[in-house]
């Protein structure tokens, strides 16, 4: 299981949508309290909104 969930955020659009942006906000930010928040918060909308598009393709 944990090996399909690093798959979920390592892969596909995660590239583009998870990766990337956590990587800037380590750069730019030095703060590693806020980094971290920021970095779940990203999770946390990536996941929601590719579950969504998961459920609306489910129900088309």
């Amino acid at each position: 299981m944990k090996n399909l969930i690093e798959q979920f955020y390592n892969e596909g659009f995660a590239t583009t949508f998870y990766k990337k942006p956590v990587k800037y906000i380590n750069k730019k930010i030095k703060n590693k309290t806020l980094v971290k928040i920021l970095s779940i918060l990203i999770k946390v909308l990536y996941t929601v909104i590719f579950i969504g598009i998961a459920i609306y393709y489910l129900i088309k």
